[in-house]
């Protein structure tokens, strides 16, 4: 993660205001928002009765920070709590940015940890990466209409059987799932050894990542079609969206992820059809994916074949 398209310097910073310390941020939680809602970190605001400030909210945050054991040392928390301290004075701090931050510290940090510059190459990278997120999938309004006109779009041209799946037979809105997908960048669903790499890829050649993120998503359920025809329920196609079973990719695995989200991205809409047909191949051998223009078809030919295998055994 060396690429990004802003280049603060570290002196540029402001520290982060001792208690009792007159601060002059940019946002209070009353500027957030005016509704209550939970604590859940995937929330777009805050109770006005959780929080006294915005730095409060940052610090809760930080100190929720698990997603490895250095973010229990107080000198890192520190680091984390003055970029997004700093941060917030360009964008209103919503849970999950420390996420997002915090996995992009790890993975400098891991690279050294003796860099002396990982507080600044954190704050820029950040910010670089959060360009596209933060307008795409923080704002609410925004994020609705993203997956409508832009999720949905690009499902029903690659995989119209997926989409009939979801949309028209469980009666699935693709916002009640998507917002844990794209909000912390697969981070759940991929897990972060994985985001981290694919991360890495499109920041190092500078793709926008908003572009690429719907097509990573529709490649992803692809590999699971076969396990999403098993479901009977919408609260198992709820389930399986919500808890992907994820393994760790390997590097060539990351590779033919981003190269084909790319490829996607790039694709003309009226050959996208034909892409999503070769990924179902690619994923799942042994069936005709021509003449499979509906889940109910493949649920069919699933059993068959497990009819079939079972009789031969028989044999």
């Amino acid at each position: 993660m060396n690429s990004y398209k802003v280049d603060f310097l570290e002196n540029e910073l402001q520290p982060i205001p001792k208690p009792g310390e007159a601060m002059e941020l940019s946002h209070t939680k009353q500027d957030l928002t005016k509704e209550a809602v939970s604590s859940d970190p995937l929330s777009t605001g805050y109770n006005s009765e959780d929080v006294d400030n915005i730095l409060d909210v940052i610090k809760m945050d930080v100190d929720r920070l698990v997603i490895d054991p250095i973010f229990q040392k107080d000198e890192i928390k520190d680091d984390i709590i003055q970029i997004l301290y700093n941060y917030d004075k360009f964008t209103p701090y919503k849970q999950g940015f420390h996420e997002i931050c915090g996995l992009i510290y790890l993975e400098l940090y891991r690279d050294n940890s003796n860099n002396d510059k990982i507080k600044i190459e954190t704050f820029n990278i950040f910010t670089s990466l959060m360009l596209s997120v933060v307008p795409n999938f923080y704002i609410e309004d925004n994020l609705i209409g993203w997956c409508i006109s832009i999720f949905n779009k690009y499902l029903k041209l690659t995989d119209s059987a997926l989409y009939d799946f979801f949309i028209k037979t469980h009666k699935i809105e693709s916002q009640i799932w998507l917002i844990r997908w794209v909000r912390l960048l697969f981070m759940r669903e991929l897990g972060i050894s994985n985001t981290v790499k694919i991360l890495d890829m499109f920041l190092c050649f500078d793709y926008d990542i908003s572009k690429l993120v719907p097509f990573v998503i529709i490649i992803s359920l692809i590999k699971i079609k076969l396990r999403l025809v098993e479901c009977e329920d919408n609260g198992e196609v709820l389930t399986l969206l919500l808890h992907y079973p994820h393994k760790e990719y390997s590097n060539e695995e990351i590779k033919e992820l981003v190269d084909l989200s790319i490829k996607l991205h790039k694709a003309p809409e009226n050959k996208l059809g034909e892409y999503g047909i070769a990924l179902n191949k690619r994923f799942h051998k042994g069936i005709n994916w021509e003449k499979m223009k509906d889940i109910d078809r493949v649920r069919m030919e699933l059993r068959l074949q497990r009819k079939v295998r079972g009789m031969l055994k028989r044999k």
